[in-house]
Protein backbone atom coordinates (compact mmCIF):
# COMPACT_ATOMS: atom_id res chain seq x y z
CA UNK A 1 0.00 0.00 0.00
CA UNK A 2 1.42 3.53 -0.97
CA UNK A 3 0.81 6.71 0.58
CA UNK A 4 -0.20 9.74 -1.62
CA UNK A 5 1.22 13.01 -0.30
CA UNK A 6 -0.85 14.78 1.50
CA UNK A 7 -0.01 18.47 0.84
CA UNK A 8 -0.05 19.43 4.44
CA UNK A 9 3.79 20.80 4.61
CA UNK A 10 3.63 22.47 2.07
CA UNK A 11 -0.08 24.40 2.68
CA UNK A 12 1.77 24.71 6.18
CA UNK A 13 5.07 26.11 5.23
CA UNK A 14 2.72 28.52 2.90
CA UNK A 15 0.84 29.85 5.83
CA UNK A 16 3.73 30.41 8.12
CA UNK A 17 5.35 32.80 5.08
CA UNK A 18 1.92 34.34 4.97
CA UNK A 19 1.63 35.22 8.60
CA UNK A 20 5.08 36.06 8.71
CA UNK A 21 5.17 38.57 5.99
CA UNK A 22 1.96 39.98 7.62
CA UNK A 23 3.17 40.39 11.09
CA UNK A 24 6.29 42.19 9.10
CA UNK A 25 3.83 44.70 7.16
CA UNK A 26 1.98 45.35 10.63
CA UNK A 27 5.16 45.85 12.71
CA UNK A 28 6.92 48.29 10.17
CA UNK A 29 4.05 50.78 10.97
CA UNK A 30 4.77 50.97 14.58
CA UNK A 31 7.78 53.35 13.80
CA UNK A 32 5.86 55.54 12.41
CA UNK A 33 4.01 57.02 15.16
CA UNK A 34 3.36 60.79 16.17
CA UNK A 35 6.27 60.55 18.82
CA UNK A 36 9.62 59.51 17.38
CA UNK A 37 13.33 60.16 18.56
CA UNK A 38 13.68 61.76 15.14
CA UNK A 39 9.82 63.99 15.65
CA UNK A 40 12.28 66.89 16.14
CA UNK A 41 15.24 66.78 13.72
CA UNK A 42 14.54 68.34 9.52
CA UNK A 43 17.34 68.51 6.77
CA UNK A 44 19.91 70.65 7.07
CA UNK A 45 19.03 72.15 3.38
CA UNK A 46 16.11 74.41 4.22
CA UNK A 47 14.48 76.00 6.98
CA UNK A 48 11.17 76.33 8.62
CA UNK A 49 8.27 77.26 6.87
CA UNK A 50 4.57 78.59 8.10
CA UNK A 51 1.60 81.18 7.45
CA UNK A 52 -0.35 83.37 10.09
CA UNK A 53 -3.32 85.79 9.03
CA UNK A 54 -1.36 87.01 5.87
CA UNK A 55 2.32 86.92 6.82
CA UNK A 56 4.05 84.15 5.33
CA UNK A 57 7.72 82.84 6.90
CA UNK A 58 9.89 81.00 4.41
CA UNK A 59 13.00 79.40 5.03
CA UNK A 60 13.20 80.38 8.76
CA UNK A 61 16.85 79.12 10.27
CA UNK A 62 19.10 79.74 13.30
CA UNK A 63 22.00 81.25 11.83
CA UNK A 64 25.06 80.89 13.63
CA UNK A 65 27.78 81.65 11.12
CA UNK A 66 30.67 79.29 10.60
CA UNK A 67 30.07 77.91 14.18
CA UNK A 68 29.01 74.19 14.24
CA UNK A 69 26.85 74.98 17.53
CA UNK A 70 25.76 77.65 19.51
CA UNK A 71 26.94 77.51 23.19
CA UNK A 72 25.31 78.22 26.35
CA UNK A 73 25.37 82.15 26.70
CA UNK A 74 26.33 83.20 23.31
CA UNK A 75 24.16 85.32 21.02
CA UNK A 76 22.89 83.91 17.47
CA UNK A 77 20.68 85.39 14.68
CA UNK A 78 17.86 84.35 12.43
CA UNK A 79 17.63 84.09 9.20
CA UNK A 80 15.08 83.70 6.33
CA UNK A 81 11.59 85.91 5.08
CA UNK A 82 8.67 87.63 6.37
CA UNK A 83 6.53 87.84 2.88
CA UNK A 84 2.82 89.97 3.45
CA UNK A 85 0.43 88.57 1.31
CA UNK A 86 -2.02 90.41 2.39
CA UNK A 87 -2.85 94.53 1.17
CA UNK A 88 -2.42 96.22 4.49
CA UNK A 89 0.92 96.65 6.17
CA UNK A 90 2.01 94.80 9.16
CA UNK A 91 4.55 94.72 12.24
CA UNK A 92 6.34 91.79 13.98
CA UNK A 93 5.95 92.96 17.62
CA UNK A 94 8.08 90.52 19.41
CA UNK A 95 9.85 86.70 18.94
CA UNK A 96 10.73 84.74 21.53
CA UNK A 97 12.44 81.15 22.57
CA UNK A 98 12.52 79.42 25.46
CA UNK A 99 15.97 78.51 24.78
CA UNK A 100 17.00 82.44 24.44
CA UNK A 101 16.81 85.11 27.15
CA UNK A 102 16.13 88.01 25.02
CA UNK A 103 15.70 88.83 21.25
CA UNK A 104 17.15 92.03 19.93
CA UNK A 105 15.85 93.45 16.66
CA UNK A 106 17.52 95.94 14.21
CA UNK A 107 16.07 97.43 11.27
CA UNK A 108 12.32 97.45 10.08
CA UNK A 109 9.63 95.28 11.63
CA UNK A 110 7.34 96.89 9.15
CA UNK A 111 6.37 94.11 6.49
CA UNK A 112 4.40 96.38 3.86
CA UNK A 113 1.43 95.14 2.37
CA UNK A 114 2.06 92.64 -0.71
CA UNK A 115 6.06 92.96 -0.11
CA UNK A 116 8.54 91.38 2.01
CA UNK A 117 11.23 91.79 4.99
CA UNK A 118 14.44 89.54 4.91
CA UNK A 119 15.66 88.50 7.98
CA UNK A 120 19.45 88.84 6.95
CA UNK A 121 21.37 86.51 9.98
CA UNK A 122 24.38 87.13 10.80
CA UNK A 123 25.50 88.45 6.98
CA UNK A 124 27.12 92.45 7.95
CA UNK A 125 26.29 95.22 6.44
CA UNK A 126 23.02 97.61 7.14
CA UNK A 127 19.33 97.07 7.44
CA UNK A 128 16.04 98.87 7.01
CA UNK A 129 13.38 99.91 4.84
CA UNK A 130 13.22 99.13 1.53
CA UNK A 131 15.33 101.50 -0.84
CA UNK A 132 15.88 102.14 -4.08
CA UNK A 133 18.69 99.76 -4.40
CA UNK A 134 17.08 97.26 -2.03
CA UNK A 135 13.35 95.91 -3.22
CA UNK A 136 12.41 94.36 0.07
CA UNK A 137 13.36 95.96 4.24
CA UNK A 138 15.86 94.14 5.69
CA UNK A 139 16.02 93.09 9.47
CA UNK A 140 18.21 91.62 11.89
CA UNK A 141 16.92 89.22 14.86
CA UNK A 142 20.04 88.60 17.51
CA UNK A 143 18.62 85.68 19.70
CA UNK A 144 20.83 86.69 22.94
CA UNK A 145 21.65 84.48 26.31
CA UNK A 146 21.16 81.11 24.92
CA UNK A 147 20.16 78.66 27.39
CA UNK A 148 21.69 75.63 25.97
CA UNK A 149 24.19 74.44 23.22
CA UNK A 150 21.93 74.44 20.12
CA UNK A 151 22.99 71.93 17.59
CA UNK A 152 22.58 71.36 13.85
CA UNK A 153 19.80 68.64 13.36
CA UNK A 154 16.88 69.59 16.30
CA UNK A 155 14.83 72.59 15.99
CA UNK A 156 14.08 74.64 18.40
CA UNK A 157 10.74 76.47 18.94
CA UNK A 158 10.80 80.29 17.79
CA UNK A 159 7.43 82.36 18.57
CA UNK A 160 6.66 85.28 16.24
CA UNK A 161 3.89 87.88 17.20
CA UNK A 162 2.72 90.43 14.22
CA UNK A 163 -0.11 92.89 15.06
CA UNK A 164 -2.29 91.97 13.07
CA UNK A 165 -1.49 88.26 11.82
CA UNK A 166 -1.04 87.25 15.38
CA UNK A 167 1.24 84.25 16.34
CA UNK A 168 2.78 81.41 14.91
CA UNK A 169 5.50 79.39 16.81
CA UNK A 170 7.68 77.45 14.21
CA UNK A 171 10.47 74.24 14.97
CA UNK A 172 13.06 75.97 13.61
CA UNK A 173 16.46 74.17 12.90
CA UNK A 174 20.18 75.56 13.07
CA UNK A 175 22.12 75.83 9.90
CA UNK A 176 25.37 75.20 10.33
CA UNK A 177 27.49 76.81 7.18
CA UNK A 178 30.30 74.74 8.23
CA UNK A 179 30.69 70.13 7.86
CA UNK A 180 29.14 68.82 11.15
CA UNK A 181 32.24 66.98 12.86
CA UNK A 182 31.04 63.06 13.25
CA UNK A 183 30.18 62.22 16.34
Amino acid sequence: MTRRPTGRPRRTALLVATLLGAAAVVLSGCSAGAVTQTDTTVSSVAGSEGQVGQIALRDVTLDPGSAVTVPVGATVTLKGTLVNQGLADDQLLSVSSPYVSQVRSEGTTTIPGEAATQIVGSEPGPVGKPSPTQMNGTLRLTLAGVTQVLHGGPTYPVTFTFAKAGSITLPVPVQTTSPVPAS
